[in-house]
């Protein structure tokens, strides 16, 4: 039995990929395999028995093997798998995972060690390329979340920073309109979008907007809007005139692109003298009234009076103007579709009395305290704490009507 268990071992050596070698206490080589021959390129044991690592390595190699070996010498612990580094005198470099423990005599003393390196260096290659491809990654990620920051910024920029007051000029607490937001993009930035524009002392303009998809692109088209809404005169105490002009300018700007874009908006017009209404959709959720004195909320006009064509679809597309009356005490509210759309089976359709009812339980805050009050009974019927699209809600709190300015005549001269 020891002959052929002899035997075995010495068939496994020769045959084993893996380099294995026996030392005595001084480092010095007491058998070899071939696979140890071969990679120090001798052809006879003569030529590596009684070497050390010191004549076959750099000492940057040399010293740390022997280090180890001297080490399972005074410990007779195993060294297992360590990751070693070999420099060769002919210039190579190589990795192995190296196995060390101590060789025994039939005393159990200890009279040397027992080696076995497995190379990886293919191994430890593709680890470091992919090292370097993740970090490089990560990098380029670092990269974009700091532009994406900036972007975040810069369009947050883009949104009005203070609201009118009517009439112009008086302290906000007493505006006869209060306006409130929430901007709240499913990623870093966004595609809604919205002004609030003074148009004169009794006439506020509202306008919210809806990209399609949402992210960079769709940021990017919501710096447009700001640009073509900004350069559109003449027509902005007109819903279905204003809408009809930017849906020309945005179709101008989406004709050349390779994919196809729109625009959802809804925009209208407040007389802070009447009380009157006028609005204009694009394929956009109609408004929302909120009336206290009576215990209401109702969407306003009619659901299938919204145009069927969103913005920058066709060019010469005309968006017909609908009216509507508020009083004091009454809340506007104007919203993106993402506050709608839910996810799996809790996706509401802005008529649905299911919405209406999320409206009605927030009705008695005002301000942005009903908006967030909303925000939190939409994530709380979706069950989840995050939109998965895009939420902008604008309000309008009807604290009074104006009165109409007094006309002032002018005295005729006698002749």
């Amino acid at each position: 039995m020891a002959q052929i268990d002899h035997h075995l071992l010495m068939a496994l050596m020769e045959t084993t990929p893996d380099r294995i070698y026996f030392k005595d206490r001084d480092g010095r080589f007491l058998l070899v395999n071939q696979a140890l021959r071969v990679f120090h390129h001798v052809t006879d044991d003569s030529q590596i028995i009684g070497l050390t690592d010191f004549d076959l390595f750099l000492p940057e190699h040399a010293k740390a093997a022997f280090a180890d070996e001297q080490e399972v010498l005074r410990t007779g612990e195993s060294m297992v798998g360590k990751l070693e580094k070999e420099t060769l005198t002919d210039g190579r470099i190589t990795w192995v995972s190296t196995t060390k423990v101590a060789l025994r005599d039939g005393a159990g003393n200890i009279i040397g060690t027992c080696g076995i390196s497995r190379d990886v260096t293919e191994d430890h290659r593709q680890a470091e390329q992919l090292k370097a491809y993740t970090q490089e990654l990560a990098d380029k990620q670092a990269q974009m979340d700091m532009e994406l920051a900036l972007a975040r910024e810069v369009q947050q920029a883009l949104l009005p920073q203070s609201y009118p007051t009517f009439p112009r000029g008086v302290p906000d607490g007493d505006s006869a309109l209060h306006f409130s937001h929430r901007y709240l993009p499913e990623g870093r930035v966004g595609g809604d979008f919205f002004t609030i524009n003074q148009i004169s002392d009794t006439q506020v303009g509202v306008l919210v907007c809806d990209v399609m998809g949402h992210g960079v692109h769709a940021a990017l088209v919501t710096a447009v809007e700001r640009v073509l809404v900004e350069e559109i005169h003449g027509c902005s105490d007109d819903p279905g005139a204003f809408l009809a002009e930017l849906n020309a300018r945005l179709h101008h700007f989406f004709e050349p692109l390779p994919t196809s874009m729109f625009v959802t908006a809804v925009y209208l017009v407040i007389d802070t003298i009447t009380g009157v209404v006028r609005f204009a959709n694009a394929s956009h959720p109609q408004p929302i009234h909120i009336c206290r004195t009576q215990h209401t909320v109702r969407t306003m006009g009619e659901m299938e009076g919204r145009h069927p064509f969103a913005l920058g679809v066709v060019k010469n597309s005309t968006y017909p103007t609908e009216e509507d009356v508020v009083k004091a005490g009454d809340f506007l509210l104007l919203y993106t579709d993402g506050l709608c759309d839910l996810g799996d089976d809790k996706d509401l359709a802005p008529d649905d009395p299911q919405f209406l009812r999320l409206i009605q339980s927030c009705s008695r805050q005002r301000g942005e305290a009903l908006l967030d009050a909303l925000l939190t009974q939409a994530r709380q019927f979706s069950g989840q704490d995050r939109f998965l699209d895009d939420v902008c809600l604008v309000g309008v709190e009807i604290e009074r009507l104006t009165p109409a300015p007094r006309v002032v005549p002018t005295p005729v001269q006698a002749p």
